[in-house]
Formats: structure tokens, C-alpha cells, sequence
């Protein structure tokens, strides 16, 4: 990684990749991890991210019953990854589903920003570790 700070290298992962590896706690507590889009992610400034899904999605259960999770980034062609700990909480205000709404959505079946399914899920990071060479950086955001 570049000689930056470590917000700022991780944010440069993080706007990098495509996607991302959300990992929740089931309801019968074992951990689940799966792939994410990290589009509305692509031009952050900071660590607070942005996710879409379903309201009846199997991780809305898991993230309704405990919002702790870890974000996943691998850039394939960097080689850079970062894990990012915190809690998935869903935004509820209309004007922010609007800043956040994306007409391909459509191809997911939305409606629009106030179709009841859409759920916008905002990531609130509380600490981060990844490697550089052999040294870990690890912190609170």
C-alpha cells in the first residue's frame, strides 16, 4: 500500500473493487459470509459504506437479529485486502434512498427508491486490520 494514512488506504481499496465479502452471524450462529455489489461505494470519501438489498433477504434476518458483520475487500490485482468491523444499520430516510438510487437497479426488480423491498443498508465502521508485507495494521475508525 502507498505511504498514506490508514483511512486513506483503505478507502483506495474499497473504491477499487467491484464487490465485497459480507460475513454475518446466521440465526443458528454460525458465520456466513457471501458476495456483495460495492457500486454505491465506488467515489467514498469515507468508511461509512452503502449497500442495497431486499427487505425478506436471509441477511436482513441475520443483520435484524445481530448488525455486527465484517466487510471483505480483495483487489486481485493489487493484491491489497482489508477486513472492516462494524454494524449494518438500515437507512430509513427517503432522501437518502434517493441519492443512493441507481435506474439498473431495475434489473433486480426494484421499482424505484420507494419500492418497499429496497433496502439501503449503511455500514458504520468501529475497526479495520489489514497487511502490509508482514505487518499488520490493525485500529479503530
Amino acid at each position: 500500500m502507498q505511504k498514506t494514512n490508514d483511512i486513506e488506504s483503505i478507502i483506495n481499496v474499497v473504491k477499487s473493487c467491484d464487490d465485497t465479502v459480507l460475513s454475518t452471524n446466521r440465526l443458528d450462529s454460525f458465520p456466513e459470509a457471501r458476495t456483495i455489489m460495492n457500486a454505491l461505494n465506488a467515489e467514498t470519501v469515507n468508511l461509512n459504506l452503502h449497500f442495497i438489498t431486499d427487505r425478506d433477504s436471509p441477511k436482513m434476518a441475520q443483520l435484524n437479529r445481530d448488525a455486527k458483520c465484517c466487510l471483505y475487500y480483495f483487489n486481485s490485482e493489487t493484491r491489497y485486502a482489508v477486513r472492516l468491523f462494524g454494524e449494518m444499520r438500515v437507512v430509513d430516510d427517503m432522501g437518502e434512498k434517493q441519492k443512493y438510487w441507481r435506474d439498473s437497479y431495475r434489473e433486480f426488480g426494484y421499482t424505484g427508491a420507494d419500492d418497499a423491498n429496497l433496502t439501503l443498508l449503511e455500514f458504520v465502521p468501529k475497526s479495520y486490520k489489514f497487511y502490509v508485507g508482514d505487518e499488520m495494521k490493525a485500529g479503530l475508525v
